[in-house]
């Protein structure tokens, strides 16, 4: 054996004592530089460490205020007052509540019969809030207005508007039937037709079907010709109604029934009797013989009574309105009892002359 050794090999990979060196080298090299950067470092984490925690403050502010927003609008609601519209608005600016605030707002103002007021804030609203998730609703009030108004032009153009902000929106399908229903009131009836066809084709399933159903049957039907109104019948006269007896009082109340006097007839057949009773049978003449030496007196005769008429009841009066109880009417006086006849006189009161 010789003892000559062999080089080193060229080939790092034949020599692991290479790597391990450079990996030392490395290390050391990263540890220097975060020495030299570890004052930028720490700085660096730590405005990242701000930034993220103030992104999250702005977030929690920003959901905070929309509650507060929304609460002030539900409140306002519930008031249905303007100043507390108005009130929203101010508290809350460029909010969604605010937007909302302005549309009720229009809409209260509309409903107490003041469209201009009610035109000023819906202008307010499209001006300032451009990007609200109610904007197409807000062009279609305002186009709506101006409808009702007779100003054709402008609701033409803010209901066109209203189409473009949202081609398949919830207010569209009606947006297109008072467009047709701007052409039939302008006698373009074609115009019309295809309005209230579009909602069939390019809005299916709208809940706004049925209203588009009835405009086509009213446009086939055409304009039903104007008939006079007949003129009414006079009324009939209305009938006087005979004023009831009324008491000192003021109450109402029937008149009695009148009592049925005594038969006439009757009290002459008492009377009669009765005269009967107390008249002794007339004196002989004077020749003859007087049967009763002493006549006896007269008896007295019994006073004749009519028996008392029976008056019939009165029926008892009806119920004045009045809660105070009606008087009883006052009873019918009773007939005055007949008087007794005057006793004879005495047969016989002189004596007859002896034979």
């Amino acid at each position: 054996m010789s003892d000559r050794t062999d080089p080193p090999a060229e080939n790092p990979a034949e020599n692991p004592e290479v790597p391990e060196a450079l990996s030392a080298s490395d290390a050391a090299n990263v540890m220097d530089t975060l020495d030299r950067n570890r004052n930028k470092i720490i700085f660096g984490v730590a405005a990242i460490a701000i930034v993220v925690c103030a992104v999250l403050v702005s977030v929690q502010l920003k959901k905070q205020k929309h509650i507060d927003a929304a609460k002030a609008y539900s409140t306002a609601l519930e008031k249905s007052e303007v100043a507390s519209f108005d009130a929203v608005v101010v508290d809350f600016p460029g909010s969604i509540a605010a937007g909302n605030a302005l549309l009720s707002k229009a809409k209260l103002l509309s409903d107490q019969g003041k469209p201009e007021d009610a035109r000023a804030t819906l202008e307010q609203f499209i001006n300032d809030f451009g990007e609200h998730p109610r904007f197409p609703q807000g062009l279609y009030a305002l186009g709506n207005l101006y409808h009702v108004s007779g100003d054709r032009e402008k609701a033409e153009d803010y209901y066109n508007q209203t189409i473009a902000a949202q081609e398949d929106g919830e207010m569209t399908p009606l947006t297109r039937i008072r467009l047709g229903d701007l052409d039939l009131e302008n006698g373009d009836k074609e115009a019309a037709d295809q309005h209230y066809q579009d909602v069939y084709t390019l809005h299916p399933g709208t809940p706004f079907f049925a209203v588009a159903e009835e405009k086509l049957g009213l446009l086939k039907v055409g304009t039903p010709k104007v008939v006079d109104r007949p003129e009414p019948e006079p009324a009939p006269a209305p009938k006087e109604d005979k004023p009831a007896a009324s008491d000192p009082k003021g109450e109402e109340t029937k008149p009695a029934a009148p009592a049925k006097p005594a038969d006439a007839k009757g009290k002459a057949k008492a009377k009669g009797k009765a005269a009967e009773k107390a008249d002794p049978k007339p004196a002989q003449g004077a020749k003859g013989k007087a049967k009763d030496k002493a006549p006896a007196p007269a008896a007295k005769p019994k006073p004749a009574t009519d028996p008392k008429p029976k008056a019939k009841a009165d029926p008892k009066p009806k119920a004045a309105p009045e809660s105070k109880p009606k008087a009883a009417p006052k009873p019918a006086a009773a007939p005055k009892p007949a008087e007794s006849p005057k006793p004879a006189a005495k047969a016989g009161s002189t004596d007859a002359p002896s034979e």
